[in-house]
């Protein structure tokens, strides 16, 4: 059985809060919520995945919107 060290507990409040602070509230992000949600630094490698065809996003009204299931599918399939 694995024992919680402060360091552990410490590491495990962060990444709860930071879940906490950042829940999507649909299906669809804007790009800076999907820049944040796939914790890159740049809007530009949202968009190169999007080109690339490993996440789906389109322009509504001007804005880019994209499916954060297909971030989550793209994270968790072996293509990474």
């Amino acid at each position: 059985m694995d024992t919680l060290t402060d360091k552990k507990i410490k590491a495990l409040a962060e990444e709860l809060k930071r879940v906490i602070q950042f829940e999507p509230i649909g299906r669809w992000l804007t790009m800076g919520e999907a820049k944040k949600y796939a914790k890159v630094k740049s809007e530009k490698t949202i968009k190169k995945w999007i080109d690339e065809g490993y996440i789906y996003g389109h322009k509504r009204s001007g804005a880019w919107i994209i499916d954060r299931n297909s971030i989550d599918d793209w994270y968790l399939s072996d293509k990474l």
